[in-house]
C-alpha cells in the first residue's frame, strides 16, 4: 500500500503519467487478490479489499481486472459502528 501511495504522490508531482507498478509486482498482486477472493467465495463471503482512500479508485480498477466482483472500500468508508474482521492480506509478497 505504501508503494502505491508513494507512486501516486510522484504522479501528482508530474514525475509520472500515472501510478506504475513493475510488471512482476503487478502480477504478484493480482495473483494474491485472486487467491484471497477465491477463499472468500468458497466460504460464501464477498471479496472486499480495504485500502487507503487516495489509492481506492486505482486499486478498484486494477483489482477488478483480476477479480470482476471485487468490492474495494477505503478505510474511511467503514462506519464507526461496524466491526471489520481481517481474513487475509494481499500484496506482492503474498
Amino acid at each position: 500500500e505504501q508503494i502505491l501511495l508513494n507512486s501516486l504522490q510522484r504522479a501528482g508531482q508530474g514525475q509520472e503519467d500515472g501510478v506504475l507498478l513493475e510488471p512482476s509486482m503487478a502480477e504478484k498482486l493480482q495473483r494474491s487478490l485472486i487467491e484471497a477472493a477465491q477463499r472468500q467465495e468458497m466460504q460464501g463471503q464477498p471479496a472486499i479489499l480495504l485500502v487507503a482512500g487516495p489509492i481506492r479508485a486505482m486499486l478498484s480498477r486494477f483489482g477488478r481486472l483480476a477479480v470482476p466482483n471485487l468490492h474495494v472500500l477505503a478505510y474511511q468508508e467503514i462506519p464507526d459502528n461496524k466491526q471489520v474482521t481481517i481474513v487475509a492480506t494481499v500484496g506482492p509478497n503474498g
